[in-house]
């Protein structure tokens, strides 16, 4: 009675597991970097003997770029969130950032660009006329109310304004002048 199929298969494993148990005693005792050398020298081969190599060649100097490229891309973005966190470079780097700095550069970037907006719009007639109705904007739903409010809230915001030393939007001053709503 022979063997049956599984259990030839279970004793060429066993067989086969001992061979490179034997060939990796071997190798670490004689030459550790043995098998990794020949392994890439027949790539190596392989790649010349299919007339491919030049094409080779440039795909791992162009994969070398894109490595010395993302070490630099990884600088520049640690450096700017070093910038942003008030940290150092180095804690930055060691950090990773992981994900975070496109937003968190991109946060501050967007906050600074608000900002700097309004000084950028106040140099032309144009767009100090859009600061003029963004702000009428903003203030729209105070604009409203004091619209359609009291004479004593009417008054009090008068009284606000002038402490804050603030001036009224051109729509406040109109809302300011509607007779206030009397009580039923």
């Amino acid at each position: 009675m022979g063997l049956t199929v599984r259990e030839r298969e279970h004793w060429r494993d066993r067989i086969a597991k001992r061979i490179d148990q034997r060939i990796e005693t071997l190798v670490a005792r004689e030459d550790p970097t043995l098998l990794q050398r020949v392994s890439e020298d027949a790539r190596q081969k392989a790649y010349e003997s299919l007339a491919i190599g030049a094409q080779q060649r440039e795909l791992e100097a162009l994969q070398k770029e894109r490595e010395q490229l993302e070490r630099r891309q990884r600088r520049l973005k640690a450096e700017q969130r070093a910038v942003i966190n008030g940290t150092t470079v180095e804690d930055e780097l060691e950090s990773g950032g992981y994900g975070g700095h496109d937003y968190m550069v991109e946060d501050a970037v967007k906050a600074r660009a608000k900002a700097l907006e309004a000084d950028i719009l106040a140099e032309s007639d144009l767009g100090r006329q859009v600061i003029g109705l963004r702000n009428e904007k903003d203030n729209l739903l105070d604009t409203v109310w004091i619209a359609t409010c009291s004479a004593q809230i009417k008054e009090l915001w008068e009284q606000v304004n002038a402490l804050l030393e603030a001036k009224p939007t051109a729509l406040e001053e109109k809302a300011l002048k509607i007779a206030p709503i009397e009580p039923e």
